[in-house]
């Protein structure tokens, strides 16, 4: 099986530290963390329906992750990394722990661009 390429333009990718909110004694997503999740799982759910193989995937796979900011504010990686992985579940794979390698870097550019490389590993 070959890798599974995801790529998103002109959205802001949302950390998971700040998805959920507080108010009137419940929590909830902010606006932005839900469209970021729907984006990217909908760019999944188009790419996974062209590729050849079975999905989501059930055994472990690496994951490459490249994502390019607009500007030079600080953010997290990891905080980054566990929305992305989040937002994949049950769609390129069952669940995030079977991701086994990690591999991210941030760039800098004139937009927000995100790609996501999945790929099965082969034990």
């Amino acid at each position: 099986m070959h890798a599974l390429i995801l790529e998103l333009s002109d959205v802001a990718v949302v950390s998971k530290k700040n998805r959920l909110r507080w108010g009137k004694g419940r929590a909830y997503k902010d606006p932005k963390a839900i469209a970021f999740e729907e984006e990217l799982g909908a760019t999944a759910r188009m790419a996974v329906a062209t590729a050849p193989g079975v999905w989501p995937l059930r055994g472990p796979v690496k994951l490459q992750i490249e994502v390019c900011q607009p500007d030079k504010r600080r953010r997290d990686l990891q905080n980054w990394s566990d929305t992305i992985c989040d937002a994949l579940n049950g769609v390129v794979y069952e669940d995030d722990s079977q991701v086994v390698r990690l591999e991210m870097q941030k760039t800098f550019g004139s937009e927000w661009w995100l790609q996501v490389v999945v790929t099965p590993v082969v034990n």
